[in-house]
């Protein structure tokens, strides 16, 4: 018997392998990084929490507040174990939004739209 959260880690799993062969869409490689010593913009880090709270990252729910704190720092942790977890390319878990860490977090905020493919930093799309 499949259990619900059997379902949505077989739907992440498909999402994540979508995900990974399209890639990010219309990324601002030139958005600030995000993280301790970084400007931290209030859309960039809002972006963060927002991703997180949609991806399967095994973190509670963060406030989408905007405001970079230990919550978000430790739930970016968490995204980067989780998204190294699951076989793709790996990420440096540092607690940092980098180019690498932007792009599969622009994924998962993606029905913020063009806020977050302007606040999240990546590299710019093929």
């Amino acid at each position: 018997m499949k259990t619900p959260k059997r379902i949505a880690a077989v739907g992440a799993a498909a999402l994540l392998a979508v995900v990974a062969a399209a890639g990010s869409a219309s990324a601002d490689q030139y958005a600030p990084y995000i993280g301790y010593g970084y400007p931290n913009t209030h859309d960039g880090v809002q972006c963060v929490q927002h991703a997180i709270n949609n991806s399967p990252t095994p973190y509670h729910i963060l406030a989408e507040d905007g405001l970079f704190g230990p919550d978000t720092y430790n739930g970016i942790v968490a995204f980067q174990k989780w998204w190294n977890s699951q076989g793709f390319y790996q990420l440096q878990v540092d607690g940092i939004v980098g180019k690498d860490t932007g792009g599969p977090m622009q994924d998962w905020a993606a029905d913020w739209g063009y806020k977050c493919t302007k606040a999240l930093p990546s590299y710019p799309a093929p």
